[in-house]
């Protein structure tokens, strides 16, 4: 984790050469005022903008996609291709030849009739 490009250890160094400066005392004094300094800040409109304008950027891209109407049209693409693979299951059916399917039929033959090559070489 770093904030501003310090590190956990770089902060935890700065924390005790500032405890030793300025000593327990003060240092109650300091941590106060940060603190009621942090509260205005983060009640201020300046804070409230900052926190919107961080939501609009994260929130951009897809409301682009929204505003584009891209999902919408996704959506429509593919139910488009399911029913182009629907109707080409149809036609491919429609339009077997007759040869194809009796080929088909001949492939099934019935065991009792096939001629077995293990029976010819006894």
């Amino acid at each position: 984790m770093e904030f501003l490009g310090i590190g956990i250890t770089e902060l935890l160094a700065i924390l005790i050469i500032i405890f030793l400066v300025m000593g327990p005392r003060d240092l109650v004094k300091i941590g106060g005022s940060l603190g009621r300094t942090l509260r205005k800040f983060r009640n201020s409109e300046a804070w409230r903008a900052m926190q919107d304008a961080s939501r609009q950027l994260r929130e951009f891209p897809e409301t682009l996609v929204r505003q584009a109407g891209l999902d919408e049209l996704e959506n429509d693409l593919k139910e488009q291709k399911q029913a182009l693979r629907e109707l080409e299951g149809q036609f491919s059916a429609w339009t077997r030849s007759p040869a194809s399917l009796s080929q088909k039929t001949q492939g099934a033959k019935d065991p009792a009739t096939d001629d077995n090559p293990q029976q010819e070489a006894k």
